[in-house]
């Protein structure tokens, strides 16, 4: 059998510019490159916030790709250290906050928002 390894995911942006300094000035994703109009980020994957692991093993690649017409799509979930710090972070920025923090019963803190392209992306992180 053939091993998969995921390696990052396209996203369509009305604005790839836009869309770039909310990923990177918003939840700390880092510009790798810039092609055709196209911006390549870069995420870490690895420790757990949650669980009080702080080192990130690999990154995966998010593409911001320019479309007149984006269609929105669930990027995933990501961790950080404060889920309320972030969502602060995220309304600041004029987007929408779609699942204000909240602890859930397996014990993390979790929130949801939009990105400017309306995107949903969710967060997770230890309990306050």
């Amino acid at each position: 059998m053939n091993r998969v390894a995921f390696t990052g995911q396209s996203i369509f942006c009305a604005d790839v510019e836009k869309s770039a300094r909310f990923y990177e000035q918003v939840l700390g994703f880092l510009r790798q490159s810039v092609d055709d109009g196209d911006i390549s980020l870069a995420v870490s994957v690895g420790g757990s916030a949650a669980a009080g692991e702080a080192t990130a093993t690999a990154t995966v690649k998010i593409l911001l790709h320019h479309s007149d017409d984006p269609r929105s799509v669930d990027v995933g979930t990501f961790e950080t250290d404060d889920v309320d710090a972030l969502v602060d972070q995220v309304r600041a920025a004029g987007c929408e906050i779609s699942i204000e923090p909240a602890d859930a019963p397996w014990g993390v803190r979790e929130a949801g928002f939009r990105d400017p392209d309306g995107n949903a992306l969710y967060v997770t992180g230890p309990l306050r």
